[in-house]
């Protein structure tokens, strides 16, 4: 039993610190990888764009990366790795409110893989407010999250090539030739770099569904102490 008087909540051992190692044996834990691909089937099933292993793991270690190149810990950087790997898990239950539905699946593996308290209540923090409908960057691991997963538009997640049954989205995705994402630790910047190609979709229809991201990316950029910087075809909007 860990008593809550006189205990300062940060500095409390419940559990191991999060390491590479750990968050490793996180990924590779059947029951995770049984979830993404039950989350992603279901996101198949009504139109979406992937959101399977190859998102969440680009997710997941971009977070991290941001964390790192940043100079925050290596204990940070892992919780933004966790929360970026688990963070779509709750779709396999519908769409609205996925991501607490998603904290509260993944909850007990956590548990079950020793993780400290202070470091799960921060990472089902990140996931419960991953989306821009309901969710704000509380802290910086929210902040890493949601950075990476607004970022991730590329024609690797479209899942059919048939143009007859693309909608606004998949044209966006695969127009998005390349998009990279980059931190400056000394500019205190954060930089998504995207090519579009503009035979398939327009500048103006990437905004039309991404604005709101780039809204709660800036505002993740701004928790963190740096500006955030999106380059579109080579030139910077602002």
């Amino acid at each position: 039993m860990h008593k809550v008087k006189d205990l300062k909540i940060e500095e409390s051992k419940t559990g191991e610190i999060p390491s590479e190692a750990m968050s490793k044996a996180i990924a590779d834990d059947l029951r995770v990888n049984i979830l993404i691909n039950a989350a992603d089937k279901y996101l198949d099933a009504i139109g979406y764009t992937e959101h399977g292993r190859r998102h969440t793991r680009l997710v997941a270690s971009r977070a991290r990366e941001i964390a790192l190149t940043l100079g925050y810990s290596r204990r940070m950087a892992e919780r933004a790795y966790l929360a970026g790997l688990l963070h779509d898990v709750g779709n396999m239950l519908g769409r609205p409110n996925h991501g607490q539905t998603g904290s509260l699946m993944v909850y007990p593996i956590l548990v079950d893989h020793g993780l400290d308290y202070v470091d799960i209540a921060t990472i089902l923090t990140a996931i419960s407010n991953h989306e821009e409908e309901y969710g704000i960057p509380v802290d910086e691991t929210a902040a890493c999250l949601i950075i990476a997963d607004k970022t991730d538009v590329h024609r690797s997640r479209v899942r059919y090539p048939d143009p007859n049954t693309h909608d606004i989205h998949d044209r966006v995705n695969l127009a998005a030739q390349r998009c990279r994402l980059s931190a400056d630790p000394e500019e205190r910047a954060i930089t998504a770099e995207v090519t579009i190609d503009t035979a398939i979709a327009s500048v103006m229809e990437y905004f039309e569904i991404f604005t709101s991201r780039m809204v709660m990316v800036r505002k993740s950029c701004r928790l963190l102490g740096c500006k955030f910087r999106l380059i579109i075809n080579g030139t910077e909007l602002s």
